[in-house]
């Protein structure tokens, strides 16, 4: 190799290690302008939304209080008033019984009335057993008793004999035996013994008419002529009309309005409620006067109810236009015995049925847990809880809170003024 050569070589091997430095530098800075390009827009993205957030207007700070939310309300009213409550139930006799015969026989006759509703009076015989055998029975009891009369007399002239004879013989006092005293007492025992059979014969001879035990109205008819009865068997179901009976459903609020204990019984000294009975028959409302006479002593396990018992007296008289009769459907409406003052609200006044929300005098809400005496649908009534003249909230009220602000608005629309720091609002309906 000469030295042309070498030079040659030499130079060339100088440019490739020039080249390659060159080329890794290259390929770095275009590795790190890929990197630093989403991280120059990020950074800028955050300085334009800084710059935007500075330089933004900023919202206006009010001063004001929240508003109180507006109600309607209604002002109470004391006034006397009678409370009353309506009640419904079933006519159910107060006497009904099963008639039955007391002595055996045939039944050989029946009364008009011995029919089903069929009317008598009480001791009205309504029909006749047979009554051939007891006849007989009361003749062959009177020969007893003369009998036993005539034994009694012989043996009372038997005894005075025996006495007389005894003194003649002076010898004191004479023993029983001796004047007949036993045989007298037998004697008397069988002719009370005669005499006991006689009555006994007459009593079933009586008894072979069956009569009302009361005045009544026939039920049930069981038995009719030619049937063969004896001691107990039914003949007929009957009721007195004397009086009929409403039993009605009272809950615990309906006692207390009325001041009504469980157990309640009427007395001359407090008679109980008035009860106007109504009931639509013959196509129009007939109406019958009652009172309540009793309460139940036990409240009813399954409803929670007790039971009051509505009467009705004379309910078949003519004065009625129609009867009250057993089985009617009927609606009572029962008084107090007197008139009270009441405070009265509008119905819509009594919240969950055991709430009022009073507006105060400065404009707040004062809720109140109270217990009506009478609610119907137009009114409630108070006997406490709420004062003649206060203003009850009528309107819903969401979420209401003891002392909450609000602007009331009498139900005619027209709004009181606002309370210090409160703006008067438009109600909602």
């Amino acid at each position: 190799m000469n030295m042309m050569d070498l030079n040659m070589q030499a130079h060339s091997g100088s440019d490739d290690d020039v080249a390659t430095p060159r080329a890794s530098l290259l390929s770095t800075a275009k590795r790190m302008a890929v990197f630093a390009a989403p991280l120059v827009v990020i950074v800028g993205g955050g300085a334009a939304l800084a710059l935007m957030m500075i330089t933004a207007p900023k919202p206006e700070e009010k001063g004001d209080a929240p508003h109180a939310p507006a109600i309607q309300f209604a002002v109470a009213h004391a006034r006397p008033t009678t409370i009353s409550i309506g009640v419904q139930g079933e006519v159910r006799p107060r006497t009904e019984a099963t008639l039955a015969a007391q002595v055996a026989g045939r039944l050989v006759w029946v009364s008009p009335a011995f029919v089903d509703g069929g009317a008598f009076r009480e001791g009205e015989v309504l029909a006749r057993i047979d009554s051939a055998d007891y006849e007989l029975a009361v003749v062959r009891a009177r020969a007893q008793v003369a009998q036993a009369q005539e034994a009694l007399v012989r043996e009372e002239a038997e005894a005075e004999l025996a006495r007389q004879d005894w003194q003649a013989l002076g010898r004191g006092e004479a023993p029983p035996l001796a004047v007949r005293e036993p045989q007298l007492a037998q004697a008397r025992a069988g002719l009370a013994a005669a005499q006991a059979a006689l009555r006994s014969a007459e009593l079933d001879l009586n008894r072979a008419s069956i009569r009302a035990p009361f005045t009544g109205r026939m039920r049930e008819r069981r038995v009719n002529v030619g049937d063969y009865v004896g001691p107990g068997s039914p003949v007929a179901v009957m009721f007195a009309t004397d009086a009929v009976e409403v039993r009605v459903p009272l809950t615990d609020a309906d006692l207390a309005s009325m001041r009504i204990p469980v157990g309640f019984t009427a007395t001359a000294a407090n008679p109980g409620p008035v009860a106007h009975v109504t009931s639509a028959t013959g196509g129009r409302e007939r109406s019958w006067e009652g009172r309540l006479v009793r309460t139940e002593a036990s409240i009813d396990a399954r409803t929670r109810l007790v039971y009051g018992v509505v009467e009705v007296r004379d309910p078949f008289n003519a004065r009625h236009a129609a009867p009250l009769a057993p089985g009617m459907f009927v609606s009572a409406r029962l008084e107090g015995s007197s008139r009270e003052t009441m405070v009265a609200a509008p119905r819509s006044a009594l919240k969950r049925n055991e709430y009022v929300y009073v507006v105060t005098p400065e404009n707040t809400i004062d809720i109140r847990q109270v217990r009506a005496a009478q609610t119907t649908a137009d009114e409630v009534l108070f006997r406490e809880g709420v004062a003649d003249g206060e203003r009850v909230v009528v309107s819903v009220l969401t979420s209401p809170r003891e002392g909450m602000a609000v602007t009331p608005i009498d139900r005619a629309g027209e709004s009181e003024a606002p309370a210090a720091g409160q703006e008067q609002l438009p109600i909602r309906e």
